[in-house]
């Protein structure tokens, strides 16, 4: 058996033979000497054995030998059939020895956002101007040409070698297309910086961060995927079926949520339902456009998570490149559609209009006011969540959004403050929600009868509408909550701290430090 040696080119630990490592040593020093005085030159040599390392891959030798370095040297070229002592033309024709597939990639060079249209137009030998005008075109056609140039940004590799230059245009890459290409980079390079002007650097810097972004997360996939590769098979069977359990509790999670959110099926989630069909309504673009961005930002995690576990238990193949890429691209594609619509979200209710009614309960004669609220059929006093009904004509919708608050009086009479609020993008808009907020009640000289809900236009959406009633009471006199109360007063202030549910069913009386109740008292001071 030959002597062999250990040799790491372009990245990539091999094993040669001593004679064929000599003949290949010699072969690049000959290209280090041919390319000295050419511009680049470290970037050439590294290229080169980039390219050769790739060569050797491919062929899957266990130990390289003669034989091959010479198949190598015949691919690359010698550097006697070049022509002038490196001073080579940069727009000489290149050699027609290995004539490749044509590989997409984003053009670095020739950009405005992420050189998309500079690697189409190297692939298809089109001007990118035509391109770019056809992208720009159709964003206002459908929208659809973001969406197609946001996923070949993703998918598509950048171009920072000379070789996948030569791939981008289909040109065999030797070591003298290879060296014409860094020179030729170089050239644009220079060119493309001093003729830059403003608005493009701008344009370019937002896309060189985008693109940072895409490479980090590439970066953490790829590290997670080696960090995995390294547990032995127990634990990966251990951590798969563990990513199996979760992956299959967050696909029902998410499952049900939309179900719930998209169909509104359920009583309880009303408010969630409503909030999102308000903001949907006004939304720019269709529903459907939500529902795909929602579905792929959560869903491609979740179901890379259930592969991934499948694969470490049953030690399947990793998927192709193409289909991590496409998933990928669909993801930051969900990214894009729900970081809009959540931003959208937020603005909708930006702006909050409050209208305040003071109203003198001169009915009421009695130093103990009974408090009841008025029964309905669409409304139940055991419960607290929001409740969205509308009329039978389609007149009025009906809200449960009512809150009761007890606080002193300044004089002797009874008072109903009845607060009013809307949330919408404009304080117009806020204001206009907020008037058409209609609320009822009915006093006599000894009870103050309290709707349950109050009404709105049919034609208006749910902007967070909300009634606040504050109950003010005279000091010395007393209130009396009903049990149908219980669940519709909220944080009532009492000199023993009693909890809202328990107060009702009791004489409350107003002194100098708020509310209380003998029994209370007594109750408290016993313990």
């Amino acid at each position: 058996m030959k002597k062999t040696n250990t040799i790491n080119l372009g990245g990539i630990i091999f094993h040669i033979e001593v004679d064929a490592f000599t003949q290949l040593q010699n072969y690049l020093n000959a290209i280090r000497s041919y390319f000295f005085t050419s511009e680049g030159q470290e970037e050439i040599v590294a290229d080169i054995e980039s390219r050769i390392a790739e060569i050797l891959q491919e062929k899957k030798i266990n130990i390289i030998n003669t034989n091959q370095v010479d198949e190598v040297i015949a691919i690359m070229g010698n550097p006697e059939d070049y022509g002038d002592s490196g001073q080579h033309e940069i727009n000489a024709k290149p050699r027609e020895k290995e004539q490749r597939i044509r590989k997409i990639f984003r053009h670095p060079d020739d950009k405005i956002l992420g050189g998309v249209c500079g690697g189409l137009g190297a692939y298809f030998n089109l001007d990118p101007v035509f391109l770019r005008l056809t992208f720009l075109l159709t964003m206002f056609i459908g929208g659809f040409g973001l969406w197609v140039y946001l996923i070949l940004w993703v998918i598509s590799p950048l171009a920072d070698r000379a070789s996948d230059y030569l791939e981008m245009r289909g040109e065999p890459v030797t070591a003298e297309s290879i060296g014409r290409a860094v020179a030729s980079k170089v050239a644009d390079t220079v060119g493309n910086e001093n003729n830059k002007s403003a608005v493009l650097g701008i344009l370019t810097g937002a896309g060189n961060i985008f693109g940072f972004l895409v490479e980090v997360i590439r970066s953490l996939f790829t590290v997670l995927g080696k960090v995995i590769n390294s547990l032995g098979k127990v634990i990966k069977s251990s951590v798969g079926v563990i990513l199996l359990i979760l992956g299959f509790m967050a696909a029902l999670g998410i499952s049900f949520f939309i179900v719930v959110t998209f169909s509104g099926f359920e009583h309880k989630f009303q408010e969630m339902t409503n909030t999102l069909d308000s903001i949907l309504a006004h939304f720019p673009l269709h529903q459907l456009f939500v529902f795909l961005g929602f579905v792929l930002f959560l869903g491609i995690p979740i179901i890379q998570l259930i592969y991934l576990s499948i694969r470490l238990i049953f030690n399947m193949a990793k998927q192709p490149n193409t289909v991590r890429a496409t998933l990928l691209g669909m993801w930051v594609m969900g990214l894009i559609l729900t970081s809009f619509f959540g931003f959208y979200g937020i603005t909708h209710f930006s702006k909050d209009v409050r209208l305040e009614e003071m109203n003198t309960l001169e009915n009421v004669k009695t130093d103990t006011l009974r408090i009841i609220l008025t029964p309905h059929d669409d409304f139940y006093w055991d419960e607290r969540h929001l409740n969205i009904t509308e009329t039978e004509n389609g007149e009025y919708k009906l809200l449960s959004n009512v809150e009761m608050n007890v606080k002193r009086s300044p004089d002797s009479q009874y008072h109903l403050q009845v607060v009013k609020r809307s949330a919408a993008r404009s304080y117009r808009d806020a204001k206009d929600y907020t008037e058409n907020i209609s609320y009822h009640f009915i006093t006599d000289s000894v009870q103050l009868n309290l709707d349950q809900y109050f009404k709105i236009s049919g034609g208006d959406p749910y902007q967070l509408q909300i009634v606040e009633l504050t109950l003010l009471v005279p000091t010395g006199k007393s209130i009396y909550m009903d049990e149908s109360l219980k669940y519709f007063i909220y944080d009532i202030k009492n000199t023993t701290n009693t909890h809202d549910y328990e107060m009702v069913g009791e004489n409350w009386t107003m002194g100098n430090e708020g509310l209380f109740n003998e029994f209370f008292e007594k109750l408290m001071l016993q313990e």
